[in-house]
C-alpha cells in the first residue's frame, strides 16, 4: 500500500498499518518510482504460501476521524443486517467492511461460528452447550456467543486441532 495525499500529518498511522511508502502532493514522477519500487520488493520478497494481506489494524470512521484497531485486539466480528461491529479491547466500533472481505483476509486469525459471526481464535476459551444450545467463550467477554449447528462440526474440529498443535 503506498498513501499519497496533500497532509503529512497522517504519516505515521500510515506506517503502522505496513505502507510500502507515503507520498505528499504534488508527486513527483521519481518519488512514485521509488515507492513503487519498494511495494514490488515487498511483494517479492513473500513467498507464495503467504497470505497478500499483511494489515495489522483494520480502520474505522467515527466521529474521532479514521481510528486504528490493532487485529490482535479484535475479540470478534458481528453482522447485523448491512452493518459489522468489531468488538476489541477498547470497545466496539462500526466498521466498513464486509464479514466475507473480512473472513476471506484474515481467514487464519479468525473462525467463522455462525454466518453473522467470526471470533478472534487467540481469544477463544471454552465451547460449552447447554439447553439454550451451544456458545463459544472468549477470554474477557462476560457472555457467549452463539455457534450455528451448520458451524458447529467446523468449530470442534478447528478446537481440537488447535489443542493438538
Amino acid at each position: 500500500m503506498i498513501f499519497c495525499t496533500a497532509y503529512d500529518d497522517h504519516a505515521l498511522p500510515a506506517f503502522r498499518v505496513n505502507a510500502a511508502d507515503y507520498l505528499l502532493k504534488p508527486i513527483r514522477k521519481e518519488e512514485l518510482s521509488r515507492a513503487l519500487g519498494r511495494a514490488q520488493e515487498r511483494l517479492q520478497r513473500q513467498s507464495p504460501s503467504e497470505p497478500v494481506s499483511t494489515r495489522t489494524h483494520i480502520s474505522a470512521r467515527t466521529h474521532h476521524g479514521l481510528e486504528l484497531i490493532a487485529v490482535e485486539d479484535i475479540r470478534y466480528f458481528t453482522a447485523d443486517q448491512k452493518y459489522v461491529s468489531v468488538v476489541h479491547s477498547g470497545g466496539t466500533t462500526l466498521i466498513d467492511e464486509s464479514l466475507k472481505q473480512l473472513e476471506e483476509e484474515f481467514g487464519d486469525q479468525f473462525l467463522r461460528t455462525h454466518r453473522s459471526t467470526l471470533v478472534a481464535a487467540h481469544a477463544i476459551e471454552r465451547l460449552e452447550t447447554d439447553d439454550e444450545g451451544t456458545f463459544i467463550h472468549l477470554r474477557n467477554c462476560s457472555e457467549g456467543l452463539p455457534v450455528s449447528r451448520r458451524h458447529l462440526a467446523g468449530v470442534r474440529r478447528y478446537l481440537k486441532n488447535y489443542s493438538s498443535a
